[in-house]
């Protein structure tokens, strides 16, 4: 797999998340003549109003566009196909073409993109960016991925790094953490970043996450701003109040079955990975502004959104970095030669912003 990074203007030097397969020097606009039709299904576990549907639903439009509709990408939303692990498992056995959802639910397959989730591993969108865009952490992602027969092939942001939404009690100090239960992914470190606060972190699937918190089986849940605003959490009073925390970010991956992929005619390969990529760099974008009108919408429904005092924000910091890094660091996949080069490949903080407006 060859891979690129692009940066998007220089103006705003934002590095693209792009994985895309083998792309062949000058394929980014290219066309191919091919010679029979192709058709490929896609499933996504989130919704179709997702902020990763739109960047999905971007690169089934332009492989369309670029094979002169001999290539179709059959998209199914919102888990028509099943859960994140039903439709991995199901790429993995070679009965889907493409699979997409949050690294997490590719916990229990493995553990190759869980390192992305330690606690605070970055202070800014242009590290996470940068360190997902390196040529080198593919690399080595894929390396990894290779038992299972996967391959990473594009990345989407699932909308910013994951806050603290709750429905009743307003978290004002790193003390107010214990005791609560939050819905959790499958990722192993979110669950234990839950337990450094004292909390529970309670596994439910992302369709059944509103009912859990409608009838008090969770008292939160830990997710991006785009994911709040797409399952509608700030209407009925489901979540009325969101710290912005920052604590943790993930993505939304798609993954290929790594020969099924390879057998495929070079043309039809480059188009999906030119496809990919552009749809990739241009989601970057998207997403910002998607971001910022999302927060808006919350806030004008009555959603309290605000931030710790510094000094409680570092002490949520401190402990999460102590107890989560302390346990995970050496684990399969999660090795502190990688987290190293993950850290190297960020690069600078930057303006320290994630890409929205709060």
């Amino acid at each position: 797999m060859k891979h690129l990074l692009k940066t998007l203007s220089a103006a705003r030097p934002v590095m693209a998340i792009v994985t895309a397969c083998s792309l062949a020097p000058g394929m980014a606009a290219a066309q191919a003549a091919l010679d029979q039709d192709y058709t490929f299904r896609l499933a996504n576990v989130l919704a179709a109003t997702d902020v990763t549907a739109f960047g999905i639903d971007k690169f089934a439009e332009l492989a369309s566009e670029k094979s002169d509709g001999r290539i179709t990408i059959e998209v199914f939303h919102g888990g028509q196909l099943g859960s994140g692990v039903e439709t991995f498992e199901a790429v993995k056995n070679g009965h889907l073409d493409f699979a997409a959802d949050s690294f997490a639910n590719l916990a229990s397959i493995t553990p190759a993109f869980e390192v992305f989730h330690f606690p605070f591993l970055f202070e800014s969108r242009q590290q996470l960016l940068a360190a997902m865009g390196s040529e080198a952490v593919q690399a080595q992602v894929n390396e990894e991925l290779k038992p299972v027969g996967l391959e990473w092939f594009a990345t989407f942001e699932i909308g910013g790094p994951r806050e603290v939404g709750t429905s009743k009690k307003k978290i004002e100090t790193a003390a107010d953490l214990a005791g609560m239960k939050f819905r959790a992914s499958r990722s192993p470190l979110e669950i234990a970043s839950h337990e450094a606060w004292g909390a529970a972190g309670v596994t439910i699937d992302w369709p059944e996450t509103p009912e859990a918190l409608r009838l008090g089986m969770v008292d939160g849940l830990t997710v991006p701003y785009a994911s709040f605003h797409s399952a509608k959490f700030h209407e009925g009073g489901l979540v009325k109040y969101i710290l912005d925390l920052n604590f943790q970010n993930y993505a939304s991956v798609i993954v290929v079955n790594e020969e099924k992929f390879a057998a495929l005619p070079e043309e039809v390969r480059e188009i999906l990975n030119s496809a990919a990529a552009e749809a990739q760099a241009w989601h970057v974008d998207f997403v910002s502004q998607y971001i910022t009108e999302n927060i808006a919408a919350m806030k004008e429904a009555g959603v309290e959104i605000y931030a710790l005092p510094d000094a409680e924000y570092q002490a949520v910091r401190d402990m999460t970095i102590d107890s989560v890094w302390t346990q995970f660091t050496g684990r399969d996949g999660m090795s502190q030669e990688k987290i190293d080069l993950i850290r190297q490949e960020a690069g600078p903080v930057g303006d320290g912003g994630w890409g929205y407006t709060r």
